[in-house]
């Protein structure tokens, strides 16, 4: 079975021989050649055998959701919002989705913050 990076922004699908694993203080791991994150690694060995590592599964799924403020004309923010769901499949994602004004705010930190609570609500009801 292949690795696979955890970042959400790069999601590298890499073969055995691609990964270098090392053991830290925080256990073994492996960074990933094409974006250079740390990603955990699990030894599933028998004691005192040969080490087995393998990717840990995750308890949850790491969505890539990229929330925004667009200026307006009259100087208030419209709230953007674009969300792409990770499928139990490691390395895909489903179709982004996104929306374009979830609102129009006089602070652009208020529009952000209105965008990151509706990806919430929204991957909660697709979960």
């Amino acid at each position: 079975m292949p690795f696979i990076c955890e970042n959400v922004e790069c999601r590298a699908v890499l073969a055995r021989g691609q990964v270098r694993p090392a053991r830290e203080d925080a256990g073994w791991c492996f960074y990933c050649s094409d974006c250079k994150t740390r990603n955990a690694l699990k030894d599933i060995g028998a004691p005192g055998g040969p080490i087995d590592l393998v990717q840990p599964e995750r308890s949850d799924l790491p969505h890539k959701v990229v929330a925004t403020a667009r200026p307006l004309e009259d100087g208030r923010y419209a709230a953007q919002l674009r969300v792409q769901r990770a499928l139990g499949v490691r390395g895909t994602y489903a179709v982004e989705e996104h929306w374009d004004e979830l609102g129009v705010f006089p602070d652009a930190h208020e529009a952000v913050a209105h965008a990151k609570s509706i990806a919430a609500d929204w991957l909660q009801q697709h979960a």
